[in-house]
């Protein structure tokens, strides 16, 4: 799947839900995560040290210069970043001294919003495989514009660029290479359906455990609203929660 073009776009990959923001910062402050502290010229590490919803604040933890400190605090534009594993980042414009039962911390307001990306090119997240996640691709006749049929295709794993799903030989002819498709169904369990524009990106064969020879087709995500990033970006972080939920009872 190719999956990079969309690299170069952050405000793509923009959580704008309150509820899912606090759910990853309550994860970097579980995992103690390390996060890089940049302004003006200067940078530092700190990490997040509990997530105040009541008051919608975040506190952090506080070098022990003083004078960088101060500096720190007089800064109108910090950004706050990680850069192992998934990707994030946000913006604080005001970063003011707090002092908690365990010492003094940096407190900011809860982001409005943040980014948050995949590295290696958007990592895939394996789908359901006893209840499959289906993709409904309607196929428009060109003369009369109307919906001659439907393609119902088994998603295998989903990415913030796209999907990849599975199909038996032989390959319906109008999936081809750069083939696009409009109005595309994917209903997200727990999360909605979509209404997307997908289109074909790679096409390889692959060898089931019975034997079967099938072809796993790669499908882009093209120009997803806004609305349909948001979908896409609950259902990845609701896999990747489960995904670690399984992890840790191994």
């Amino acid at each position: 799947m190719v999956d990079t073009a969309y690299m170069s776009n952050e405000e793509q990959f923009t959580v704008q839900n309150q509820k899912q923001i606090i759910q990853i910062l309550n994860e970097l402050a579980k995992n103690h995560e390390m996060l890089k502290v940049s302004f003006s010229q200067d940078t530092c590490l700190t990490s997040v040290i509990s997530v105040d919803v009541h008051h919608r604040v975040v506190y952090l933890d506080i070098g022990i210069d003083d004078a960088f400190n101060s500096r720190l605090l007089a800064s109108s534009h910090v950004t706050f970043s990680k850069d192992d594993g998934i990707r994030l980042k946000w913006t604080s414009t005001q970063l003011t001294l707090a002092t908690l039962k365990d010492g003094k911390a940096i407190k900011i307001a809860l982001p409005q919003k943040l980014m948050r990306l995949q590295r290696r090119e958007f990592f895939r997240l394996t789908t359901p495989i006893a209840n499959p996640v289906l993709c409904i691709i309607p196929i428009i006749n060109e003369e009369s514009y109307n919906v001659e049929r439907e393609l119902e295709l088994a998603l295998v794993d989903i990415s913030l660029g796209g999907v990849g799903v599975i199909v038996a030989e032989p390959l319906d002819q109008v999936l081809v290479i750069g083939a696009s498709f409009n109005q595309c169904r994917i209903n997200l369990p727990d999360v909605g359906e979509t209404n997307l524009t997908l289109q074909v990106r790679n096409i390889s064969s692959i060898t089931m455990k019975d034997g079967t020879v099938k072809c796993r087709v790669g499908l882009q995500f093209i120009s997803p609203s806004r609305a349909n990033e948001g979908l896409i970006n609950r259902y990845t972080y609701n896999l990747e929660r489960q995904a670690m939920a399984l992890a840790s009872k191994l």
